[in-house]
């Protein structure tokens, strides 16, 4: 299943993806009794919690996809110029610059190049080595911002999916009073736990994989075990 999100995906409606009926059908898959009006409420509360997180994830790597691909335009840009400057004759962008100060009563730039003449300080020179030094420190630029903005390669967190499980962790634990583990061995979920969250999480996500759900159920395992309290020290 792809991280990748529209923004024009619809919310889901709690009342239709877990209806009475549904969760009916859940409870007696698990071997409970029909699940408590609190319980009900929070497992859609869970819908609504997806929705949100879907379209929050969703516009932020939809944001860095697009700011990479503005970058990374802009940078092409400031690269082909440098290349277009460099094939141009030095000399005549040398005076035409040189004019164009003189014309315009422009300042000479601050920045020192002593690898140049003292005739050459008059003459224009500083302009082009100056437009070259700016350029070459944009497209540097660029390329940290092409860093910054760019999606990581490889296997990504799935941050909604994790939100979600994290909130069944809760109703599991607290409100239905069991001990949320998973027991992922040989392509099937071992814990009642993992069915629980498989049997929810795939009337909100109908194309999710067990594998998803696993990896997802052992990050959220994984951050509640460190939150837990040492029995040691009781």
């Amino acid at each position: 299943m792809s991280n990748d999100v529209s923004d024009n995906l619809a919310p889901l409606d709690p009342e239709i993806v877990l209806s009475d009926t549904v969760l009916d059908g859940i409870a007696e898959q698990l071997g409970f009794e029909p699940f408590s009006d609190t319980v009900r409420k929070d497992l859609r509360s869970t819908v609504r919690r997806y929705s949100f997180y879907q379209h929050i994830f969703g516009s932020h790597e939809a944001d860095r996809k697009a700011a990479t691909a503005d970058y990374k335009s802009f940078k092409e840009t400031v690269s082909e110029f440098r290349t277009f400057l460099e094939q141009q004759d030095q000399d005549d962008l040398v005076s035409d610059l040189n004019f164009a100060a003189l014309h315009r009563n422009a300042s000479v730039p601050q920045t020192d190049f002593p690898e140049i003449t003292d005739f050459e300080k008059t003459n224009g020179t500083p302009y082009l080595l100056e437009l070259k030094r700016l350029l070459s420190l944009l497209e540097y630029a660029t390329e940290l911002a092409l860093e910054k903005s760019a999606v990581p390669r490889g296997r990504k967190p799935n941050h909604t999916l994790e939100s979600l499980v994290r909130r069944l962790a809760y109703v599991w634990e607290e409100l239905l009073d069991q001990k949320f583990t998973i027991d992922y061995h040989k392509g099937s979920g071992l814990t009642p736990a993992f069915e629980f969250v498989r049997l929810v999480v795939e009337r909100i996500i109908p194309d999710i994989s067990e594998t998803e759900i696993v990896t997802a159920m052992r990050t959220i395992v994984a951050e509640r075990n460190l939150t837990a309290p040492d029995s040691s020290q009781e």
